[in-house]
């Protein structure tokens, strides 16, 4: 996970605008919005990442667990990942 200082320097490196630094901050010091659930054929839990120096809730062992493990977790190129962040409403 980064620094607030490596968190800086990067929103600046992609010359990010104010507003879209403060929902990044915001999405990384929140919450999940919502709690993970189990549902008849999928398996739920939390995955323990060293990366991110914290638990990321998962829905699917198959789906979600796996993508976690090959593409976020041991991915050089990813800074972070959290899980279940706030809705983002798209126009």
């Amino acid at each position: 996970m980064l620094t607030f200082e490596e968190f800086e320097q990067w929103c600046s490196q992609l010359k990010l605008t104010q507003n879209t630094r403060s929902l990044i901050a915001q999405i990384r010091s929140g919450p999940p919005s919502r709690r993970v659930q189990g549902n008849y054929g999928n398996v739920c839990g939390n995955y323990c990442s060293q990366k991110m120096g914290h638990t990321i809730q998962f829905e699917s062992h198959r789906g979600e667990l796996a993508h976690i493990i090959d593409k976020l977790e041991h991915n050089r190129q990813v800074l972070e990942y959290y899980d279940q962040p706030p809705p983002i409403e798209l126009n």
